[in-house]
């Protein structure tokens, strides 16, 4: 049976898309799934850092896409048992061959239960992973910068042949909400059309564990949020992680008058 394949992706940088990358892949591997992560930013992928793996990824997509070596060469596995197949660091990203990468992911998911792929909205990576057969979850934070680059990155995601992303609200802080400087994972929802799938609270050891090139695991509300994007992901019946939020007061930008 083929395994699922999931790719996170963004319309800009800064929203923690790779680190829920890393950590979901981390909690499948603890749970006793076969993971697999893919780093489809070339050219500034960081999957391998945040994982704490950079040492351990002697070779990477590009050698396997140009024959340099196989597959099971490229994979560095960590300590848990996940795997990595991390992107070319430097390299000219259009050089890309979409083909051949099809053939990698295939086989990837004929061998693991799950297959995540990191993608920025940017790149032919971010191309090659939309015209996979596969789900997509797009991350975001609750600001008007971000929720502006999500909608694009998800447009072109549909254009290029991509499923309709669900969404992922990160970093939302309820004091934050309150005061109306950040809109309800609810509202972002409903102005980018997705389904809501997770929602994960801005949190000081989340920030701790990635200076320390951890994945966000363990007994903290950012873990709890990203359990529960899991949970959702594995059972669509499993019930949002309430984050319980006072009503925001912010008017979202497309509604404001000009001054």
């Amino acid at each position: 049976m083929s395994g699922r394949l999931v790719t996170l992706l963004s319309g800009k940088g800064g929203v923690g898309r790779t680190m829920l990358t890393a950590s979901l892949g981390t909690l499948l591997a603890c749970r006793g799934q076969r993971a697999a992560l893919v780093d489809l930013n070339t050219g500034m992928r960081g999957l391998d850092m945040v994982l704490g793996l950079e040492s351990r990824a002697a070779f990477d997509l590009g050698d396997v896409l140009e024959g340099v070596c196989g597959l099971k060469q490229a994979l560095c596995r960590g300590e848990d048992g996940l795997c990595l197949l991390a992107a070319r660091q430097v390299c000219d990203t259009e050089a890309l061959d979409e083909r051949r990468l099809g053939k990698i992911v295939s086989h990837l998911r004929d061998e693991f239960d799950w297959v995540l792929i990191d993608a920025a909205g940017i790149g032919r990576g971010f191309t090659a992973a939309a015209r996979l057969d596969g789900e997509a979850v797009a991350v975001t934070t609750p600001d008007d910068a971000s929720i502006r680059c999500a909608e694009r990155a998800a447009g072109l995601w549909q254009r290029l042949g991509g499923q309709t992303p669900m969404l992922c609200v990160n970093r939302i802080d309820a004091a934050l909400v309150k005061e109306g400087l950040q809109y309800t994972p609810e509202t972002c929802a409903q102005v980018l059309d997705m389904y809501l799938l997770g929602v994960v609270p801005e949190d000081e050891q989340a920030l701790r564990a990635g200076l320390k090139k951890q994945p966000v695991c363990g007994d903290f509300p950012a873990a709890k949020g990203v359990e529960n994007l899991l949970s959702r992901l594995e059972d669509p019946k499993a019930k949002l992680w309430n984050w319980n939020p006072e009503p925001e007061k912010k008017r979202p930008f497309w509604k404001r008058r000009k001054a």
